[in-house]
Formats: C-alpha cells, structure tokens, sequence
C-alpha cells in the first residue's frame, strides 16, 4: 500500500476541516503484525533497518497499520539535515550507531487498520478517534489537530514549523492518491526533482558543483522538463553520496525534454534520470525555474512517478 498524498492549496475554513502541522519528516506506513514492526516509505521500499528504535512499538501494538512521519529533533523543532544522517543506512550496526547520535520519534496522523480490521472505508474523525486512545511507545506520539487552521499556520510560522495539513473530517483514506480531501499550506516551499545531469566544481573534475534537476509536468508524464540548476547545500558526506549514486548512470546527451541553456549545459555530465533529491526554494518563474533553489537531501524514499512540479 502506497499512503495517501495532500494537494498543495490555500489554508480552508470550516467545521468540516480539522488541521495539523505539516511535519517535516519522512513519511511511513507502520505495519504491525503478531508485535512485529515493518516499516515502509511512501515509495514502498522497506527501511525498518534504518530505525531500529522504533520497534518498540511492537511491545504495545499486537496487529495494527500506522500513517506517520519520522521526524529528529534539533532545538525542539524538526531538522531534516539531522534526518537525512539516518535516510539512507541500510546496515544494521551503522543504523544502531547513528540511532543513539541522532534520535527520531514518529508523529502518527492515521490509522489504517487495528486488530485485523480494515479501517479505510471509515471516515477520518473516526479513525482518528481510534488512534488517539491507543497506548503508542515512548517516541510514538498522535500528532494533535486543531480546529482553527488560520491560527494553527500562523503559530507553526512564528515557530519556524513546515506549515499545515487540512484534512476533510469525513474523508475516506485513499491509498495512493493526492487528494483534495487533504490540503497543505507550506511556510516554505518544497519539491522533489529527479537528476539529469551535473556540473563539476570549478578546478575540479571529480566534485559535483551544481545538479541539473527536473520535474514531470503532470502525473502520467514521461517528459522531464529543466527545473534548473543547484549547488548551494551540497556539500560533505551528501555530495560524496551523490557521485557514487550518479557516475554508473552517465549517459551522453541530455534526458530533459526542453532544451538546457548554454549556460547550464557547457561542461555537464548527463545521467539517467534515476536519483532523486529535494530542495527548498522560494518559487517559480515565468520560464517555468525555480528560484533560488538550496539543496536538502537525496529522496530514495520515493518513486520517479511521484517527481511532478508542484505549483
């Protein structure tokens, strides 16, 4: 099962929404089955070895299906950079190391299924009835909802949070699927772009000095349009991730769709587009850019199909 996906929109009113921080994490399913814990990223791949702290929950949960978000803490509040230190481990024993370095706890939101029961079908407020009276473990919390929206993404602004979710109350879970029914309303603005290319640092012919990124125009799209170019935030352990993830996958001429400016292509190195990274940025331009777009982190945790531009 895939979870289900929020729209980006405008903050709704009304007693038929209920909102919740926009948490800035890794999404997964939790699945619980005879105490024992799975856990699967919003692309299905399974990355329970990457958080062995968090089969605890095995200890109180016999059979049950989660919707949360894996989150570190900095300072109190969510830190992606700390985050990603732990995304993409997939030894055991590193895993155990960097789990007492960098702690994560699980905001749950949903509740999928409980002892055995299929949950889906039953409207929103109901299961969230259900979840906020299980006993969670220690690091597994139910993330709060309010009933005012407007003053839920004022507050997470003034306290430096990702901004809120709106969810309709009697909305059925739609695996999957980017709906509607769920609306974000980001304080910064996010997207996943895919990998067609890089330049080298300057005076250098092994160092990545800037990515070449695209996105999909829409969700059944095989055209990769340029979205532009970023080299702020690549830098230490991430940049050495990304040459060892991009250099088997060289090819010799551009993947994007659109034709790259001179300025971007002179001296790059085309790859499949198959790796997939995040940046925050400030918005879009007329010519279909992204502003000022600041590196975040290398995404295995979703599909290609997923990469669209989101506006």
């Amino acid at each position: 099962m895939r979870p289900m996906l929020a729209t980006l929109g405008a903050q709704p009113a009304g007693p038929e929404w209920l909102h919740e921080v926009k948490w800035d994490g890794m999404r997964v399913l939790v699945d619980v089955r005879d105490h024992a814990v799975r856990l699967f990223a919003r692309s299905g791949r399974d990355v329970s070895v990457s958080y062995p702290e968090l089969a605890g929950i095995g200890n109180h949960l016999q059979d049950a299906l989660l919707d949360g978000e894996i989150i570190a803490l900095a300072d109190g509040i969510p830190s992606f950079a700390a985050l990603a230190q732990r995304m993409h481990v997939s030894d055991a024993r590193r895993a155990a190391e960097l789990a007492e370095r960098y702690p994560v706890s699980v905001m749950t939101f949903d509740l999928l299924r409980l002892y055995g029961v299929e949950l889906l079908n039953r409207p929103l407020q109901n299961r969230r009835a259900s979840l906020d009276q299980l006993d969670l473990a220690p690091g597994w919390m139910a993330s709060p909802t309010y009933d005012d929206g407007v003053a839920l993404l004022s507050a997470t602004r003034e306290q430096g949070l990702e901004g809120v979710v709106a969810k309709r109350r009697g909305s059925v879970y739609q695996p999957g699927r980017r709906s509607r029914d769920w609306i974000k309303t980001p304080n910064r603005f996010h997207q996943v772009c895919l990998v067609g290319g890089w330049r080298p640092e300057t005076g250098s012919r092994d160092r990545i000095g800037a990515l070449l990124i695209g996105v999909h125009p829409g969700p059944d799209s095989t055209e990769l349009l340029l979205a532009g170019r970023v080299g702020s935030g690549i830098s230490g352990q991430q940049e050495r991730d990304l040459r060892a993830m991009l250099e088997p996958l060289r090819r010799p001429d551009s993947p994007f769709t659109d034709p790259v400016p001179r300025l971007d292509a002179t001296g790059a190195i085309w790859c499949e587009p198959q790796v997939i990274v995040e940046v925050r940025h400030i918005g879009w331009t007329g010519g279909h850019r992204l502003r000022q777009p600041v590196f975040r982190s290398i995404r295995i945790d979703i599909d290609n199909a997923e990469v669209i531009r989101e506006s």
